[in-house]
């Protein structure tokens, strides 16, 4: 997978008056980090493309949904070396992830990889600093595959809500959804989650934006996922 280059203010640190405005420029490769069976460690590259040296704090999560809220909650499950490190400007930093308890089997498990700028603690005068948080996302190999299961419901005002629940065994993202209503137009769809992963176990709804004025009747669904382009017709 290609290096992607990532630039991020997420935080901001210093007064509105400020003369500079800085933030950290890295890339992180690979942005999807996958311990196949068998595999017990695996490493991840940060290179600093900024003009500062830019130390950075890393943290293991186990990710989890309900619904369509994300959790995150510290793990030991893997260990990561180095915790914190700084990478100097036009340099390079490998860190090594160990999963704990033996090799990645017996199901899919799923983790976050959290980066988080540490900011200087003598910022120069006047200059606003940007902190920098990374998320990468950490799956340990399944022996399975996704199983996506469809339906739409009325929700409230009369809008059709959509949901997908993965019954299978490892996740699937969705890259895009198209819907189709009965009298051909193609109403906008927006996603009550916030990221395009649908877990093993989990589920997740988009609202079809037709304002509860829609023609009725079913509708298709062309939907983009990791396994494929699948089409299908719906009926609330």
């Amino acid at each position: 997978m290609r290096p992607t280059l990532v630039l991020a203010a997420l935080l901001l640190l210093a007064c509105p008056l400020a003369r500079e405005v800085r933030a950290a420029s890295l890339e992180v490769t690979p942005v999807l980090i996958t311990l196949a069976a068998g595999q017990t460690a695996t490493t991840v590259e940060v290179t600093n493309r900024g003009v500062t040296p830019t130390a950075l704090q890393a943290r293991a999560y186990r990710w989890t949904q309900a619904g369509d809220d994300d959790a995150l909650t510290p793990t030991q499950d893997i260990i990561v070396s180095p915790p914190i490190f700084t990478v100097p400007n036009g340099g390079s930093q490998t860190m090594r992830l160990l999963l704990r308890g033996g090799a990645a089997g017996g199901g899919e498990r799923s983790y976050r990889l959290l980066l988080d700028e540490v900011p200087s603690a003598n910022p120069p005068n006047r200059e606003i600093a940007f902190t920098l948080r990374l998320s990468l996302p950490v799956f340990t190999a399944s022996s399975g595959l996704p199983t996506l299961q469809w339906r739409a419901e009325r929700g409230a005002g009369g809008q059709t809500v959509l949901t997908a629940s993965n019954t299978g065994a490892a996740y699937d993202k969705l890259r895009a959804i198209d819907v189709t209503l009965s009298d051909g137009s193609h109403p906008k769809v927006v996603s009550r989650g916030k990221n395009p992963y649908i877990l093993a176990g989990a589920e997740r709804h988009w609202v079809v934006q037709d304002r509860g004025g829609g023609p009725g009747g079913p509708l298709h669904l062309s939907v983009a996922s990791l396994m494929g382009k699948s089409e299908l017709t719906l009926t609330p």
